[in-house]
């Protein structure tokens, strides 16, 4: 009886241990998934953060900023160039096979003695993704932006087509859009329809986090495009919003 009391004690903090444990997937993975049941070819995606400096840095500072960022990011040399809207300093370099990176640090006030930069850090790739290099280069600019202590919410945005049969049409797009917001338990917050395109803007609890619009909080965009040769439709997802063309 001692021995059966234990068996089951054991089982139920195995149970919980596991249930505790259980890793939901991120919001790049569910974007991943959706893309995938939707059977979409990616063609494009980008990883990137863009936020300010969480200190004041005097101007002088700033080079040396640069240099440790992309040091830490093993990226090229610093490159300085004076725009009409403040001076950046930009560095870029490659990531495994597929990643091509770019770090600008923008100081948009540089009358200002003291400032608080804007940091910009994108990790783009063209055609199949391999997830597990894209989840290391993923880690490797969170681990990054927790050093030098920078707002560690990422935007991840994907694109891909998905090809017809038959001529696509505006009712095609709009169902494609429907389904993806659908699958994502979201709701839509704001949206925009042209003649070869619809993009929606939406919020859903599967995600944290979001942006404030005129509409409400959004945290996913979802996009349609009708290709060129009206065979195919582009499928652009993003998450809080897409942050490539399409």
């Amino acid at each position: 009886m001692h021995r059966k009391r234990i068996a089951v004690w054991v089982w139920l903090f195995l149970s919980v241990f596991l249930i505790a444990s259980a890793k939901d997937p991120s919001q790049e993975e569910e974007l991943l998934r959706v893309f995938d049941r939707r059977g979409a070819k990616i063609d494009r995606y980008m990883l990137h953060v863009g936020s300010r400096a969480p200190g004041n840095y005097s101007s002088a500072d700033l080079q040396n900023l640069a240099d440790r960022l992309s040091g830490e990011l093993g990226l090229g040399e610093v490159q300085t160039k004076n725009m009409a809207d403040g001076t950046r300093y930009e560095a870029h370099g490659k990531w495994n096979r597929n990643l091509q990176v770019k770090m600008a640090v923008i100081n948009d006030r540089p009358g200002d003695s003291f400032v608080k930069p804007y940091i910009s850090i994108s990790a783009a790739g063209r055609g199949p993704l391999n997830q597990a290099h894209f989840f290391e280069a993923h880690g490797r600019l969170f681990r990054t932006l927790q050093k030098f202590r920078i707002d560690t919410n990422t935007h991840f945005s994907i694109q891909g087509k998905l090809p017809f049969e038959h001529r696509a049409n505006r009712d095609d797009r709009e169902e494609l859009v429907n389904q993806v917001v659908r699958e994502l338990g979201a709701e839509e917050v704001e949206s925009m329809r042209t003649e070869r395109t619809t993009s929606v803007s939406a919020h859903t609890p599967l995600f944290n986090g979001g942006l404030k619009t005129k509409g409400g909080t959004m945290n996913v965009q979802v996009a349609a495009k009708i290709g060129d040769d009206d065979r195919q439709i582009i499928l652009t997802l993003g998450t809080p919003i897409i942050t490539i063309e399409y």
